[in-house]
């Protein structure tokens, strides 16, 4: 076996491992997933569009003049992780018949084209359903960072507190809704979570969802006890497209959820999931996806208490930077 650079000739070959990897991912685990990415033709176009990134890089694993494993990813340099690597979810696959072993041999080869170029947070999307390619990835020094989970909406929710009032939100609202738009920022600079949150980013955060408003696809529901406002979750329309192994055909997206810190644990959230569920049943969905920090305790046990499947994971890896010149010799 030998390691090359990834080129536009093994896109063919490199398609049908990922068509395989996705079709072992529907049959033995998540069945919700898009079916369309089990040819090759569509898998194919999932990694021209990773591949076709100015940043890319690839590195291709051969065997006897055969593709049997490829990872893909690109660099990117911005305020929060700084100089970093996505290898995103139709980044990487390996041949049926391999080792998951292939993937740490992979990542040895790619992470060390990665760090010659400057990049030392590494982020991966993985599959849930493969425990040993998981295990593989976590034995190379990744991390959970984040959950993506999916719903199926026949499935009823919890009982719903009845005190908890829920309305869309509109222009009246915009002033609460400005404060209410830091609290998962701040939540989330805390322990366990400890995301930054920069103050000067504040702004946008408000404008932003104050702005979902007037959104034409977004729903803003809003929960109120006693005449407060203590709570908000926004859906809007999940997309699909040719690069989206994850998002099902009828699928709603809930973008962001939070209740203030005095009305957590009172059923708020459930009340609010119950409403925006139930109208986006109305509407045709038959799917709800969402994503949540692993360290977010509250997140955890809600997601999943609720029907929320992990689909996928986002693993990351920080590499100590002085390695550049601390190279032992």
């Amino acid at each position: 076996m030998k390691f090359i650079a990834f080129e536009n000739t093994h896109i063919d070959e490199a398609a049908s491992l990922l068509a395989i990897r996705h079709m072992y991912e529907r049959n033995s685990n998540h069945p919700e997933l898009p079916s369309k990415f089990e040819a090759v033709e569509y898998a194919k176009k999932a990694i021209e569009v990773l591949f076709n990134d100015k940043n890319n890089f690839g590195i291709a694993a051969m065997s006897n003049s055969k593709l049997i494993g490829y990872m893909i990813g690109s660099i990117h340099t911005d305020k929060n992780r700084e100089r970093h690597t996505w290898i995103k979810y139709a980044g990487t696959a390996i041949a049926k018949n391999a080792s998951v072993e292939l993937y740490r041999e992979l990542y040895a080869e790619f992470a060390k084209k990665m760090v010659e170029h400057g990049s030392f947070n590494h982020y991966v999307m993985v599959p849930s359903g493969n425990k040993f390619a998981l295990d593989a990835w976590l034995h190379l020094g990744f991390a959970y960072e984040q959950v993506h989970g999916i719903r199926d909406l026949s499935i009823s929710v919890d009982k719903v507190n009845e005190d908890v009032q829920i309305r869309i939100a509109n222009k009246e609202d915009d002033k609460k809704i400005r404060q209410l738009a830091t609290v998962i920022m701040e939540h989330q600079a805390k322990s366990p979570v400890f995301a930054p949150g920069f103050i000067e980013e504040r702004e946008d955060y408000q404008e932003g969802y104050a702005e979902l408003i007037d959104d034409e696809t977004a729903t803003l529901w809003l929960a109120i006890v006693q005449d407060e406002i203590v709570g908000f979750q926004v859906f809007d329309r999940a997309l699909t497209s040719d690069e989206n192994l994850l998002t099902p055909e009828s699928c709603i997206s809930l973008v962001v959820g939070a209740t203030i810190k005095t009305s957590r644990g009172k059923g708020v959230s459930t009340a609010l999931l119950h409403h925006g569920l139930k109208f986006a049943k109305e509407e045709g969905y038959k799917f709800c996806e969402t994503d949540w920090r692993i360290t977010n305790l509250e997140s955890s046990r809600f997601w999943s208490k609720n029907g929320f499947k992990p689909i996928a994971y986002r693993l990351t890896r920080k590499i100590d930077p002085r390695i550049l010149w601390a190279t032992g010799i």
